[in-house]
């Protein structure tokens, strides 16, 4: 148990929700008592006798697991557990394992339970976040529910191991292959200063050392496979094991943004944690060998997006797994369409823009798609790429991803160019600021490679980066179009809804609501020095570069993930009802707790325009 500076409490829970509602004599009562603890990661947080109280992150991360290790919630900083403890005794010994060392506030129980009497704000907060994650056990636990998507929704950090065994480049062959064989393992890391320089499995040892009679006394990094393939701590157990099968490996290294190695996924883990070792879409895709079985298999997308909504899994993660879909679709439609056509005449590019691009895919979602060819087509050849694209277009039109309304597919030829084409048109789009080009823009600075070279890609999205850098007129006209659309709330709080037609007195969550937050992330994004595709990405490059504070930044990311909990939520049951996916909600339909949020983040996509406002329109009228 730490000291504690009560004056810096005091400042960090004034601004924290629900606490900053309590006024300053029931938060002086509050934190009379209260105490810290440090706790490192992995370390189970006791919530019994005396500690069975709530607790307040001040910074770290958290999971809330049932006692079989199942995942209840994930919470960070200014989120708060052990309301089970503290308000019905903890019936389903919920526990709190810490993701990463972190600093939490310990409350006394008495304290805490009479602000929740005083302050009746205060105590729906929490009997409201109560409530939601009983939901979400009663979910995790329910057998329909012990679903593949549920599995493969999973993030790799839960399943992967976190003992790394290791070697430095310099060790020798023999050194290594006593600690592999002491550790029983089957491969091991070769890291400098924790980052990742390459990996040795028994299948190396065998086919580089024994099979040619090496020496057992050279330098492991001799042996060892170079800059291995690895993924990132955030992706999802899917991603893992579509990666794993597609590069056809058995051990991928999970790495942070820095590359740093932060575990270890094998197959075997994969196996472990999929104990019903189901067929999955992505692996029945690649197996169809025509449009129409893929027609079919598709035909599951919907249930698996409805079963992930109802699991409670993130909307970025959500996002994160409709996308490896999109992405895997559509690379077997062009392996397919090469199959019919023969081999394509130049090297191309297949490109994905709008949401797709960004992973923020839901029910409905049409496509956006072009093609980046290495040089300027003959006659002939234009003919097969445009062959080429209808193929892969009205191929991912029968398998559920429509046809996109305003004809931005690689089926139109306007969007088949060179690479030089589109550094033109991108730069046309940047100098012009008319409004369509700022429409374009919307559209198609969301971009990423999904089949071919991207590292041609990467050069186009540098040059589009630094030519906006230089051109601070395109930003301001970029934001006035941002800022153009207002969230649906008038002078009074009150929404503002649909006044006539099929969508009389609903509210418009995506176009008046997330497209906003995408506006405003784009605009951020393209200001920076690095890109990034996906909204919540680029707000975090924002902050790392300080182009945003980071309280702005953290409220902005929030109502993103608000509003796409909801909207999906409001398309599953569209989808269930009608067979159609809407994203247009009655507020009535909420509780009046659920309509406070909503315009609370409303509200904060207002405070953000108004800010973004003052620092990309200053100087300009």
């Amino acid at each position: 148990m730490a000291a504690i500076d009560i004056p810096e409490v005091h400042k960090f829970i004034a601004t924290v929700p629900p606490f900053s509602s309590l006024n300053l004599t029931e938060r002086k009562q509050l934190l009379t008592g209260v105490s810290m603890l440090y706790v490192r990661q992995g370390q189970v947080i006791s919530l019994e006798n005396g500690a069975a109280t709530v607790h307040l992150i001040r910074r770290g991360a958290c999971e809330i697991r049932t006692p079989k290790g199942g995942l209840v919630d994930q919470i960070a900083d200014g989120e708060c557990f052990g309301l089970s403890s503290t308000m019905s005794q903890n019936p389903d010994g919920l526990q709190v394992v810490a993701m990463e060392d972190s600093l939490v506030y310990r409350f006394e129980k008495k304290r805490f339970l009479d602000a929740v009497e005083q302050n009746e704000a205060f105590g729906l907060f929490f009997e409201h976040t109560r409530h939601n994650r009983l939901r979400k056990l009663s979910r995790s636990q329910s057998s329909e529910l012990s679903s593949p998507a549920l599995q493969l929704s999973m993030p790799v950090t839960q399943i992967m191991s976190r003992q790394l065994i290791q070697a430095s480049p310099d060790e020798s062959v023999q050194t290594v292959a006593i600690r592999m064989t002491e550790a029983r393992v089957s491969s091991i890391l070769v890291l400098e200063n924790k980052r990742l320089l390459g990996i040795v499995t028994d299948r190396d040892l065998r086919s580089r050392i024994l099979a040619v009679g090496g020496s057992s006394d050279i330098p492991i990094e001799q042996v060892m496979t170079k800059d291995p393939v690895s993924l990132k701590t955030d992706a999802l157990v899917m991603q893992a094991q579509t990666l794993m099968s597609e590069s056809n490996i058995h051990h991928l290294p999970i790495v942070d943004d820095a590359l740093n190695v932060m575990g270890m996924l094998t197959v075997a883990d994969l196996l472990r944690h999929q104990e019903l070792s189901p067929l999955l879409l992505v692996n029945q895709i690649h197996r169809q060998h025509s449009v129409e079985g893929l027609a079919q298999t598709c035909k599951q997308w919907p249930t698996l997006t409805i079963n992930l909504i109802v699991t409670d899994m993130k909307p970025v993660d959500i996002g994160k797994v409709l996308a490896t879909v999109s992405d895997n679709l559509t690379r077997r439609l062009i392996e397919l369409a090469l199959e019919a056509l023969g081999l394509a005449p130049m090297a191309f590019q297949f490109l994905v823009f709008g949401s797709q691009a960004r992973r923020d895919q839901s029910l409905g979602s049409d496509q956006d798609n072009g093609l980046m060819l290495e040089r300027e087509p003959t006659d002939e050849e234009s003919q097969y790429f445009a062959a080429l694209a209808e193929f892969v277009c009205n191929g991912l039109g029968a398998c559920g991803i429509r046809l996109c309304p305003g004809n931005i597919m690689a089926s139109n030829p306007q969007w088949r160019m060179t690479n030089q084409g589109w550094q033109q048109k991108f730069t046309s789009w940047i100098q012009s600021g008319s409004p369509s080009a700022l429409l374009n823009a919307s559209i198609f600075f969301d971009i990423r490679c999904v089949y071919g070279e991207a590292s041609v890609v990467d050069e186009l999205i540098l040059k589009m980066q630094q030519t906006i850098s230089k051109n601070s007129v395109f930003l301001a006209t970029l934001t006035r179009s941002a800022l153009s659309t207002k969230p649906p709330l008038g002078f009074f709080r009150h929404f503002l809804l649909e006044s006539s037609g099929e969508h009389k007195h609903q509210l418009d969550l995506k176009h008046q609501g997330l497209a906003l937050i995408n506006d405003l992330a784009r605009l951020y994004g393209l200001s920076c020095q690095t890109y990034r595709v996906a909204t919540l990405d680029r707000i975090e490059q924002a902050i790392r570069e300080k182009l945003i504070s980071v309280d702005t930044a953290r409220n902005l990311m929030d109502a993103w993930d608000q509003l796409n909990e909801l909207r999906l939520e409001t398309q599953r049951v569209h989808w269930q009802s009608t067979g159609k996916a809407s994203a247009y909600l009655n507020p009535e339909s909420l509780s009046s707790l659920e309509r406070k949020h909503l315009k609370t983040t409303f509200g904060i996509i207002s405070d953000v325009q108004d800010v973004a406002q003052q620092r990309f329109l200053r100087g300009y009228s």
